[in-house]
């Protein structure tokens, strides 16, 4: 059975011809409630099952998972979120591993994840941080189903993409866009990229709702439960006349409400989820300060 499951992860590592004429990895993945699952490893483990979430600044593992892996887990955190204050493990100078590519993590956490694999209805082994993508190019083609990740000497992009500049919050990306609320002029919104922000098109935080009254620009609000990689909480959801992102717009998205600040309100607004994302090609390209989104071809104008 290892070897067959050895054979499988070899066969998924697909290639594509990049600049340099290499052959970089590349490897399927399931959507899984638009959240992108993966095969990886710590260290010498087995496959595991883990998220991709670019909102993430720390690879987590579920503490089942670590104690069977035998990791240490006696220096302990507390981290507040969706669930509260709740405590941590800090595990130090781990590899991860994905289609051949490894990563140091010199800092992963681990805490219970068994409450989102019920939730769900998918088993989460681990959540993949924003660290890959500061160390490589990496190009999510949702239509395909495949990643590709790149060295950053090796990548060069002559598309018809919308390239966008990146900032950052915490390592976190942040690109800049509008949101265009029904009867209202558009409003400026500094997004936080979140691959795995799954519930609506864009989830925006409680300080930027109540500055610019957002709800009452909003159509058909519901209260809806929404599970998270920080917990399950409840929010509003309804409609917006439009979301912009450079050239690219998006009309009457489905966006979400929040009645509690997260992050600073005055580094970003909202979290860009994989509702907008999966829509198009998305490269991140942190290396060079950027992402691009580009449509699928059967899409193209």
């Amino acid at each position: 059975m290892k070897r067959l499951t050895e054979l499988l992860i070899v066969l998924t590592c697909a290639a594509l011809t990049s600049a340099n004429g290499e052959q970089p990895p590349s490897t399927t993945f399931d959507l899984h409630g638009n959240v992108i699952f993966v095969k990886a490893s710590i260290g010498n483990s087995q496959p595991l099952d883990m998220a991709l979430d670019s909102g993430t600044k720390r690879t987590t593992l579920d503490q089942a998972v670590a104690v069977k892996l035998g990791l240490d887990l006696s220096l302990k955190a507390h981290s507040s979120g969706a669930k509260g204050m709740q405590e941590i493990s800090v595990i130090k100078d781990q590899t991860l591993r994905l289609c051949g590519v490894d990563v140091t993590e010199p800092m992963m956490i681990s805490y219970p994840l068994d409450f989102l694999s019920k939730r769900i209805g998918r088993r989460v082994d681990g959540i993949i941080g924003v660290e890959l993508l500061h160390g490589y190019v990496v190009e999510i083609d949702y239509a395909a189903r495949q990643i590709r990740i790149l060295a950053p000497e090796a990548f060069t992009y002559a598309g018809s993409g919308q390239v966008a500049p990146v900032t950052y919050d915490q390592r976190l990306p942040l690109v800049t866009g509008s949101v265009t609320p029904f009867g209202r002029d558009s409003i400026p919104v500094r997004f936080q990229v979140d691959t795995g922000g799954a519930s609506a098109y864009v989830m925006f935080w409680k300080g930027f709702i109540e500055k610019h009254d957002l709800a009452t620009g909003t159509r058909g609000l519901r209260a809806v439960q929404v599970t998270s990689f920080g917990g399950t909480t409840t929010q509003k959801q309804g409609r917006v006349q439009a979301i912009q992102i450079g050239r690219i717009v998006v009309t009457e998205p489905e966006v979400g409400l929040n009645d509690f600040q997260y992050g600073d309100p005055n580094v970003f607004d909202a979290n860009l989820g994989s509702g907008f994302l999966k829509q198009f090609k998305l490269i991140f390209d942190l290396p060079h300060d950027r992402i691009i989104l580009e449509r699928p071809a059967a899409s193209q104008p």
